[in-house]
């Protein structure tokens, strides 16, 4: 994976739209104005001025507010959104993982509980004490409280959460966090994408993340957060966001720091199988991409399989077989049965790690 270099717009506008576009800029009294509700894209220089300034805005407004989450050894990102200092990010962000014994690997998430002493490092570098609030382990979505005083008269910088429901594909977003953890001297890194889809949880956008970008903002061209990050798909510019209407919907239980939608099994963790599936969470578990190097690929599955079954257990659609991912642990080698054309095939996957 590829790390941003910029702290401000990297590897956002220079890589999204093809060369040549010839039209002549405005005069020099016109000042271009993108439609933030937009889906297509630019179509002269004078729009692509536009799309860059009203980006350029959208970061340096949501940059104060974004910060990294520092929980044990682990980083990810998170956003401010309350003057109080709540921060929205990511529940595996803030999850407690067990150590591997001798030639055992890491990876089982242990029980739960709201109230751990973390750290929130701030956009400029200063690092504020937090603790855990609640998660909702199946959505992946989970809640931090600062505990020190805010720099503006005991208040912090925080951004509004809009509305993600209904949202167009096409739409413009912004994403901000901290690919590979936080570094000394960088301001969180923002990349520029697209609405890919959307399911009733969560949203998918070409915005590229790696590690540490977890629980991390998307915005809208407005500054609103509009979802935050979950998973990295593959490609990595195919990435999986918890919709803040979600967020929104089970506030309070956060806030109290419930441990909402517990699992029957607390081994449901980072095991990772390194496939893409549908959007749609009841449609059947075929294989849209499969990461050759990840378990997956290793094991002998092909973009196009269809999965069937899961060590004994028929599977029937994509959420029944994430159901099942929850059952095991990284480094457990799993018997997948999968539907290619008119062939079907058992193959063994060990899964890995999901870093």
């Amino acid at each position: 994976m590829t790390t941003p270099r910029s702290a401000r717009l990297a590897v956002c506008l220079g890589l999204l739209f093809v060369a040549g576009l010839a039209a002549a800029a405005p005069a020099a009294n016109e000042v271009p104005q993108w439609d933030t509700t937009r889906t297509t894209q630019p179509e002269d220089i004078a729009e692509l001025k536009a799309l860059q300034a009203t980006v350029k805005k959208v970061v340096d407004k949501c940059t104060p507010a974004t910060v990294a989450v520092l929980s044990g050894s682990s980083a990810g990102s998170g956003v401010i959104v309350s003057e109080d200092g709540l921060v929205l990010t990511a529940a595996h962000v803030i999850r407690e993982y067990a150590a591997g014994g001798k030639g055992q690997m890491e990876g089982r998430a242990l029980p739960f509980t709201a109230g751990k002493s973390i750290k929130v490092m701030l956009a400029d570098g200063k690092r504020v004490n937090a603790k855990t609030l609640g998660i909702n382990e199946g959505l992946d979505s989970g809640m931090v409280q600062i505990t020190d005083k805010g720099p503006n008269n005991g208040k912090w910088p925080f951004l509004p959460i809009a509305k993600s429901g209904g949202l167009q594909k096409g739409l413009w977003v912004v994403s901000l966090g901290h690919p590979n953890g936080p570094k000394d001297g960088r301001s969180p890194v923002a990349r520029l994408g697209r609405l890919q889809g959307s399911t009733k949880n969560v949203l998918r956008t070409d915005c590229t993340l790696v590690g540490g970008d977890s629980g991390g903002p998307l915005f809208d061209l407005n500054g609103n957060v509009i979802g935050i990050h979950s998973r990295i798909g593959l490609p990595i510019s195919q990435n999986i966001h918890v919709q803040a209407d979600q967020f929104k919907n089970e506030w309070d239980q956060l806030v109290a720091g419930e441990w909402v939608d517990k699992p029957a099994s607390l081994k449901t963790t980072t095991a990772y199988l390194g496939v893409v599936f549908p959007d749609d969470e009841e449609e059947d578990a075929w294989l849209k991409e499969v990461e050759e190097d990840g378990p997956a690929g290793k094991g002998g599955l092909k973009p196009g399989d269809t999965i069937t079954k899961f060590n004994a257990t028929a599977i029937k659609t994509v959420k029944a077989f994430r159901k099942q991912m929850e059952s095991v642990k990284a480094g457990d080698t799993v018997q997948i049965t999968v539907r290619r054309g008119a062939t079907v095939m058992t193959l063994p996957v060990t899964l890995a790690k999901r870093v």
